[in-house]
């Protein structure tokens, strides 16, 4: 029986994540697990880089649940209660700084860098919560290394965000057991519009790239657009040194039903500020290329010609975005038709798809777009940017607003609030698009292609040198 080893590096370091790639590893892991039995194949979800290869169970993908005191040994519970009074803490202070420091991108880049970056998390992290667990004997489970267990023709799936993880030395052990590696691909923004990225992903995503030629066999992006758009970076790029890999397509599904379910229930604010009037909804890690300002932008044009709309942002905040932030969060409409929550769970990101009355994406480039489709399965009419990929996943579904003018989009919803809803743009009761089950069967199908269709399995530079 092969094996497919999925890495999940990242989400298992930081399970509490859930904006776009998250959702596709869960779904993704989810999916290939029930599909296992009948196409004979094991699925090993994996943690790798800096020499790891070990497993991860699935309940790792997840935000911790709490652990019963029962099952708790003494200094697992006092670390566990410091660990969640210290957390509370440091959330208040970090949010407290950037506050005081919203116009400086260094200083907001130092607090919001991840853990495996130089910034206010590794020094924590080195600095006070590592000693704090060894002085109170804290021992995290070590997983021991499963390489030993790959055989010929299993596949690797590097289907995680792990950019910041050095893990080519890992992948080339797994090719010199002759298995073969496939990367999923969700866009080249990084390298190609760099210019909307925080300059920490631009650097190691770019090297993340250029290093996988070496390493990986095949590449699958979320979107023929990418494939696309991957195929001719890499021939201009490269040249004929991609004469030999595999290029393939997926898309990604619209529904996102976990095995786990949300403890917590839809809060009474969110629902509130979707029943007071018209919502307009946008899902999106807030981000340079996402827009937010065309949309704010047409929103002030709305509210100044009185029509009583709200704007509703969903999603954490991200890099290169300390004028919008405060643009936002000292808006006179802030907390009244504008709002903004970066922390929904998945029953509450679903109830603000079930209870808005549009999306508006206006987004200047994508590798997918996976709040339309997941709009659209859930009925909720969408307006979105004119752009390659958006037509691509939304055809004649969606409405579509000129991305350089904010008065085209205000003149649509102007419209829809005065004539109503245009039939072309309400989801017909049978529209469907893949389901998660659907689009990880096709992404299984290719991976398992591109995996056949490799011949002699070439081994890394080097291998088997003295």
């Amino acid at each position: 029986m092969r094996t497919i080893f999925i890495d999940c590096s990242y989400l298992a370091d930081h399970a509490e994540l859930n904006t776009g790639i998250q959702r596709v590893v869960r779904q993704v892991v989810e999916n290939f697990s029930a599909l296992a039995p009948a196409e004979s194949l094991r699925i090993q979800p994996v943690r790798i880089g800096d020499g790891r290869f070990e497993t991860v169970g699935i309940e790792q993908l997840y935000p911790a649940r709490p652990v019963e005191p029962a099952s708790r040994s003494r200094s697992h519970e006092r670390f566990i209660r410091v660990a969640h009074y210290s957390k509370r803490v440091y959330v208040t202070g970090r949010e407290f700084v950037s506050a005081l420091f919203a116009d400086n991108r260094y200083v907001r880049g130092f607090l919001y860098a991840s853990r495996e970056r130089f910034g206010l998390s590794y020094l924590i992290d080195k600095g006070i919560v590592q000693p704090i667990k060894h002085l109170m004997g804290y021992r995290a489970p070590r997983t021991p290394s499963i390489l030993d267990e790959v055989n010929p023709g299993d596949v690797l799936l590097l289907l995680d965000s792990t950019w910041y993880y050095n893990i080519w030395p890992t992948v080339s052990a797994f090719r010199q057991r002759q298995g073969r590696v496939v990367a999923v691909i969700y866009d080249l923004i990084p390298i190609t519009h760099s210019h909307f990225c925080d300059d920490g992903l631009v650097a190691n995503f770019r090297k993340w790239f250029y290093d996988s030629l070496e390493h990986v066999d095949g590449y699958v992006g979320i979107s023929k657009t990418v494939q696309h758009d991957l195929q001719s970076f890499m021939s201009a790029e490269f040249g004929q040194a991609i004469g030999e890999k595999q290029f393939s397509h997926f898309l990604l599904g619209a529904d996102f039903k976990y095995r786990q379910v949300a403890e917590r229930d839809v809060r009474i604010e969110l629902s509130k500020a979707l029943s007071e009037r018209a919502a307009y909804l946008i899902v999106s890690t807030v981000e340079p290329r996402k827009n937010h300002n065309y949309l704010l932008d047409a929103f002030d044009k709305l509210w100044a010609d009185g029509l009583d709309v709200s704007l509703v942002i969903v999603g954490r905040t991200g890099w290169k975005v300390e004028g919008l932030m405060q643009r936002i969060l000292n808006h006179a409409q802030y907390g009244v038709r504008l709002r903004y929550w970066h922390d929904l769970n998945d029953q509450e990101l679903n109830y603000c798809y079930q209870h808005s009355k549009m999306l508006v994406f206006p987004s200047i480039v994508e590798g997918f777009g996976l709040p339309i489709v997941e709009s659209l399965a859930n009925k909720l009419p969408v307006l979105a940017s004119d752009t390659p990929i958006h037509r691509e996943i939304g055809g004649d579904r969606v409405g579509y607003f000129d991305i350089n003018r904010p008065s085209d989009l205000a003149a649509q919803i102007t419209d829809i609030e005065t004539h109503g809803l245009p039939p072309v743009l309400r989801v017909p009761d049978d529209y469907r698009w893949l389901t998660w089950a659907e689009s990880s069967e096709h992404l299984l199908g290719q991976v398992r292609t591109m995996a056949a269709s490799i011949g002699a399995v070439s081994v890394d530079r080097g291998a088997g040198e003295a």
